[in-house]
């Protein structure tokens, strides 16, 4: 048998060990967003829809998504883990088989820390968005760079990575973005490639139908209702409360608390009795003016710092148990040297500190590999390589300052590529 199936068999075994020891009544210990879906989930599987609320903040695909699980294992939540495992695994083999195409010497190196991931290990044993989104988006990966580096079937391959960026569009709007932005380096990769004009505006129009399509119902819904292109109404939310907040904090010294009442300050200029998108469109505004005083170097070093912090923290942090542990909060106060300080002078922190600690050995290989690794490929593949910087770029520029490991879970196949370069140029070089 093939290394490959070893390690599809160790990913899955790793993925489903570690939903069975969370332990029984997985239920009563979801959080956050997880008890959101959940509940949220559950009423859409019984009811058949959701609220107005929900509906718009977030895509629908999601729901959809679990409502098919909840009617395939009769709303068993350990199972409908399990289920999610394997799709995560399937995640590794099509991460695997798109470095077949690539980088084809690497390929068991990459498909390797795609199975022992613990971030990926992680998300896939919770009620969240990013195993299927995952799913979908290497999918669209895969099929483009078939087509591009194969050119095998040009047309159905750009058709099925239009399709499958649009599913993911479905889960995450965050994708959306990409439907337009991936027309760009694709038609210079086929100039390249001496295709001809003729087909290359074929492949364009085709990935741009397929793509659309999956959410064009909710395009349309919004233009006719809500007049807006805008698929949901979170990005307000996420610009005025989140991002915003964390640069004040950063830049004026602030407590959440005082960065939020300057928010709130803001608000009573507008008035706030729209239709939800008018709303997302006022805390948008709010949130682009607060950033606008702020200078170019502080919002620079702001996302700088949230990338590092998000690339180089352990993904062991966002295991429940590690996150029930008491530690400060770095919401409440994003300042780091306050918060370092208090995690090691204050007892009651300790146990944190020593998860944290331990989690971050892995964490200085991935932060050398993501400063090595990029040299390496440049050297390997000049096209993997630009693809994989604005790839990454994207994903960081759209997540900004706001802070957690999952925030880079849509860029691992990127991390995993600079992993297995790194880790082969090490190998090479002590074997010299």
């Amino acid at each position: 048998m093939s290394l490959s199936f070893y390690f599809f068999c160790l990913a899955l075994t790793v993925r489903v060990l570690f939903i069975i020891l969370q332990g029984p009544n997985l239920e009563d210990k979801l959080i956050e967003d997880e008890l959101m879906y959940w509940n949220n989930a559950l009423y859409f599987f019984e009811k058949g829809s959701l609220s107005e609320q929900v509906y718009y903040e977030r895509m629908p695909g999601i729901f959809i998504f679990y409502k098919l699980l909840l009617s395939i294992t009769s709303k068993n939540l350990q199972y409908i883990l399990i289920i999610q495992a394997l799709i995560d695994t399937l995640s590794c083999f099509v991460i695997y088989k798109i470095s077949s195409i690539t980088l084809s010497k690497y390929k068991n190196y990459i498909f390797f820390f795609s199975a022992i991931s613990p971030l990926m290990i992680i998300m896939a044993s919770q009620v969240l968005t990013e195993t299927i989104f995952m799913f979908c988006f290497v999918l669209y990966l895969y099929f483009a760079l078939k087509g591009i580096e194969k050119r095998n079937s040009l047309f159905i391959n750009f058709f099925l990575s239009g399709l499958f960026l649009g599913f993911s569009v479905c889960i995450r709007s965050i994708s959306f973005p990409l439907i337009l932005l991936s027309i760009i380096p694709i038609a210079i990769i086929l100039i390249n490639k001496k295709i001809s004009i003729i087909n290359i505006s074929l492949c364009i129009v085709i990935f741009l139908f397929s793509s659309i399509v999956p959410v064009s119902k909710r395009i349309v819904n919004n233009l006719e209702k809500f007049d807006t292109f805008s698929l949901t109404s979170q990005t307000g939310i996420h610009l005025a409360y989140w991002v915003t907040p964390l640069v004040l904090s950063e830049t004026k010294n602030l407590n959440r608390k005082d960065a939020i009442k300057i928010i709130e300050e803001r608000k009573k200029k507008y008035d706030m009795q729209g239709d939800i998108f008018q709303n997302d469109l006022i805390l948008r505004t709010i949130g682009f003016e607060i950033l606008s005083e702020i200078s170019l170097i502080d919002l620079t070093y702001s996302w700088i710092k949230g990338a590092f912090i998000n690339v180089t923290a352990p993904s062991l942090l966002l295991d429940k148990k590690v996150r029930n542990l008491p530690h400060p909060s770095y919401y409440q106060d994003p300042n780091l040297k306050r918060w370092t300080y208090n995690l090691i002078y204050n007892k009651e922190y300790h146990y944190y500190l020593a998860f944290l600690m331990v989690s971050l050995i892995s964490s200085l290989f991935t932060l050398s590999s993501i400063i090595i690794g990029p040299f390496l490929l440049l050297k390997e593949n000049k096209t993997i390589f630009y693809l994989c910087l604005l790839y990454v770029l994207y994903f960081l520029v759209i997540t900004g300052p706001v802070l957690s490991p999952k925030y880079i879970y849509p860029i691992l196949p990127c991390i995993f590529i600079y992993q297995s370069l790194t880790i082969k140029y090490l190998k090479d070089f002590l074997i010299r």
